[in-house]
């Protein structure tokens, strides 16, 4: 009783606070760790989360028994049949559960203020199409967030080339890259990176096509050029500026 009274009790400062904390990272190193290298070498305060659901979670972020811990570690597992822009409830995306989990952990008094770690466990391994740009957007989300140092994934549990392609492709644009802007309005998603002289976009829609104007050189998910009929769509594109 005295766990969930005291859930109820910070549940409204923690929206409050998730609204208003600001991740704060930019330049991303090795952002993408393969799951065999886990980050469980020290005191990590592990959670694992089905549908993102963080509510049953809070509790583990305040508990006065627990120990100091060096890190926080958050394990989701990702249902790709669904979108991470579908909201539930009216308000929770991936995107916002993320700034929950980050705020959860800067309000702990049992963890430093840093960036959390996450990791991406997968209900099936064999994507479809549309289930490939619901993982790329996942991951995607996350490194555009500046709440995550990195993510912990499994290439070998996927069981097709094209998803490890998408895969490997992505890896290649985001490690090494320094995030300049990052924008969403009208489910249109922008991610601005800097990758040595190169500065390109990772662009998708979470709803209509959009027509792409004003670009060089654009790739699909997969690395291959797009020369003609260039649209944003719910595949993420990296567009590289002229």
């Amino acid at each position: 009783m005295k766990t969930k009274l005291h859930t109820l009790f910070i549940y409204p400062l923690v929206l409050i606070f998730s609204t208003f904390l600001k991740g704060k990272k930019n330049e991303y190193k090795n952002f993408f760790m393969k799951k065999q290298d886990t980050t469980i070498k020290n005191n990590i305060l592990q959670i694992k989360t089905k549908n993102s659901e963080f509510y049953e979670k809070i509790h583990r972020f305040f508990d006065k028994k627990s120990p100091i811990y060096d890190k926080t570690f958050i394990e989701f597992e990702i249902e790709t049949t669904k979108p991470p822009e579908e909201k539930k409830y009216f308000t929770f995306d991936f995107e916002r559960i993320l700034k929950i989990f980050y705020t959860l952990s800067m309000l702990s008094a049992k963890l430093p203020n840093e960036n959390i770690n996450i990791g991406l466990s997968l209900k099936k391994q064999k994507l479809d199409d549309k289930e490939i740009n619901h993982f790329l957007r996942y991951a995607l989300l996350a490194f555009a967030s500046k709440r995550v140092d990195n993510i912990y994934f499994d290439i070998e549990s996927l069981k097709n080339d094209k998803i490890k392609l998408a895969f490997e492709t992505m890896v290649s644009y985001i490690n090494n890259s320094t995030i300049v802007n990052f924008s969403n309005a009208k489910n249109l998603y922008v991610i601005t990176c800097k990758q040595g002289k190169k500065t390109f976009d990772i662009i998708w829609s979470s709803s209509s096509d959009i027509e792409l104007t004003d670009f060089g050189k654009v790739y699909d998910k997969y690395g291959a050029a797009i020369k003609e009929n260039i649209t944003i769509s719910s595949s993420p594109i990296y567009a590289f500026h002229t």
